[in-house]
């Protein structure tokens, strides 16, 4: 049984767009780096779940909870995925990696992602998933499940390969699309003493269903998210906001002064007005520039998202230009396409970038 879904990241995800447009060129690099694993590492957690609970969700014998972060005494273990048999009194801890190389580990237990002939070395995932374990089997003997056994494994991508001759025996690396069947080869290995074990345990621990969902309660009740000072993991201390605001200083205009009915405003206050600070995004930011001729120039970087944000909003209200890759809207109709942008902005937030 399904017992808790992914959080999903799409705070964080929202926070990085809006931050895009603050940075200076070495903050930009670490936000799209930043930006890249959040993606890379949500569609991975995402699709192990997926096919975990398609394969295991209406089990009554298993309980799956995905994303949750446990806390002992100031020590915290983020876990990827939980998978607990009630009848096996065992608890699956899954560390995924959604890597798209070849996942290498040499003799001395030191880890390599090769691209083609490019290494690039990576920390233990194993390890990883070992230290979690520590902390959730603390925090199990806290709460009265200390007789529960975690086994630490590792998921990682279809895409991706596995060079297995060095890594130790006890060691679990399995693809995620593999896993149901690795399931069931496990399950089928257990010898008949284990097996009279368990049997035994579940039955003077009445490990019932109700036992299953009182543990999944009991975890999703310590779940503490994860959050992230974003700001200042891209370094935009006080010197970036001080530069930032210099910066918007320079698209602040003054106020018309008060007209009477009989003097009407012209084009040129009308323009005064305008908005014209570029709206930041990871694909880089969308700008506006007036002509002069009571028209403003909309231009988006070649994203797929972002072109349909801006195309979806000024077309049948403006005209693309072609050679210059913009599109040419009236002045009057500025401010409130704007507005629209910055909507369908956050709703592309949502939609592509969750």
């Amino acid at each position: 049984m399904n017992l808790k879904d992914c959080d999903g990241r799409r705070d964080d995800i929202a926070a990085l767009t809006l931050l895009a447009g603050r940075c200076n060129p070495a903050q930009k690099k670490r936000l799209d780096e930043e930006y890249a694993k959040l993606i890379a590492g949500t569609a991975g957690e995402r699709e192990a779940a997926r096919i975990m609970n398609r394969e295991f969700g209406e089990s009554d014998r298993m309980g799956l909870l995905h994303d949750i972060r446990i806390g002992v005494r100031g020590e915290y273990a983020q876990i990827d995925h939980l998978v607990i048999h009630r009848v096996q009194g065992r608890i699956w801890l899954c560390e995924t990696k959604n890597y798209g190389g070849r996942l290498q580990c040499d003799a001395h237990g030191e880890w390599t992602i090769w691209y083609g002939n490019r290494p690039q070395p990576v920390p233990s995932p194993i390890e990883q998933a070992r230290l979690q374990a520590i902390v959730l089997r603390r925090w199990l003997e806290e709460n009265g499940y200390g007789y529960l056994e975690v086994l630490p494994m590792v998921l990682c991508a279809p895409k991706s390969s596995v060079d297995r001759r060095e890594i130790p025996e006890d060691v679990t690396i399995v693809k995620w699309d593999q896993f149901p069947s690795w399931w069931r080869d496990q399950a089928e290995k257990v010898g008949v003493l284990s097996a009279m074990r368990m049997c035994a345990g579940r039955f003077w621990e009445k490990r019932d269903t109700n036992w299953l969902r009182g543990l999944g309660a009991a975890l999703c009740e310590a779940h503490e998210p994860i959050t992230f000072d974003w700001e200042r993991r891209l370094g935009l201390g006080q010197g970036d906001q001080a530069e930032e605001g210099a910066r918007k200083a320079d698209n602040v205009h003054r106020l018309p002064v008060k007209r009477n009915a009989s003097s009407p405003e012209t084009p040129s206050s009308q323009q005064s007005r305008l908005d014209l600070s570029p709206l930041g995004t990871p694909h880089g930011e969308i700008t506006f520039r007036e002509l002069g001729n009571g028209e403003v120039a909309i231009r988006n970087p070649p994203a797929k998202p972002l072109i349909e944000v801006v195309r979806g909003t000024v077309r049948g209200r403006g005209r693309w230009q072609p050679k210059y890759k913009n599109w040419i809207v009236k002045a009057e109709h500025f401010a409130d396409l704007r507005e629209q942008i910055e909507s369908r902005l956050r709703s592309t937030v949502n939609r592509y970038w969750a």
